[in-house]
């Protein structure tokens, strides 16, 4: 660890930056008692007000945790969500390394509830692909998603294995401008519990939703399910200005 004293940047939020390297380069590990307050205050030369200001804050943001009269801890890293981002790609900001199982894939013309959500019309058929979304080799979510061929043409040709919003981005060049989603938390099923190795009494997040073109086109549906205990789902909510 370094703190530079004469860096505009104040000393606690070094300290917790230096924490956080540590923790993401997994010198610090999940449940690792770290260093106590007087022990980093006496390491790096700064004050035990100073150094309790960063761990209070790490505490408070959920990267770290104290037991009584044992000291401070790293608490269990969650898979944070927060912008249009995919699994992928937020699962490699953890510094994790994410997978996919491809539980089904079709083609046809059922499902007149998603044909509606999508406006497809009787006779055009819809992608229907299901994975299995894992971090680490450890399953973290259920992916399904419904894609009307039309805007999708010839999709069973491509690797699933990826980013479905890379995949969509780079060879159908479609942007993504929003997505309309609801988000739940649920008991999950008997194939789901079994899919994510659940143990008892541990919710689900649902999330379903259709994503929009940036001119507007509903480009699919998706309905996913996450370890309530695993990801957390960041939403920035704001103010109508007529309001």
């Amino acid at each position: 660890m370094y703190i530079d004293k004469k860096s505009p940047i104040p000393v606690y939020y070094q300290l917790k930056s230096n924490i956080l390297s540590k923790i993401k380069g997994q010198e610090y590990t999940e449940d690792n008692l770290i260093p106590s307050e007087r022990e980093l205050g006496e390491l790096l030369g700064i004050s035990r007000m100073t150094v309790r200001q960063a761990l209070n804050q790490l505490v408070a943001e959920g990267v770290l945790y104290r037991e009584k009269g044992k000291g401070t801890f790293v608490a269990k890293q969650k898979i944070v969500q927060k912008n249009i981002m995919s699994f992928s790609e937020t699962v490699k900001l953890r510094g994790l390394v994410p997978s996919t199982e491809i539980l089904y894939f079709c083609k046809n013309t059922e499902n007149q509830k998603i044909r509606e959500i999508l406006d497809v019309e009787a006779n055009e058929c819809l992608y229907h692909l299901k994975r299995l979304r894992l971090a680490n080799q450890k399953p973290i979510g259920i992916e399904e998603v419904f894609l009307p061929e039309r805007y999708f043409h010839e999709f069973e040709k491509h690797d699933f294995t990826s980013s479905l919003y890379t995949l969509i981005r780079e060879d159908y060049l479609y942007i993504i401008n929003h997505i309309d989603s609801t988000i739940q938390s649920e008991k999950p099923s008997k194939e789901e519990k079994t899919l994510l190795k659940l143990s008892a009494n541990i919710p689900v997040l649902r999330i379903s939703g259709i994503s929009y073109s940036s001119l507007g086109v509903k480009l699919f549906y998706q309905n996913d399910v996450y370890r309530s205990d695993e990801y957390t789902y960041n939403i920035r909510i704001f103010m109508d200005s007529d309001t």
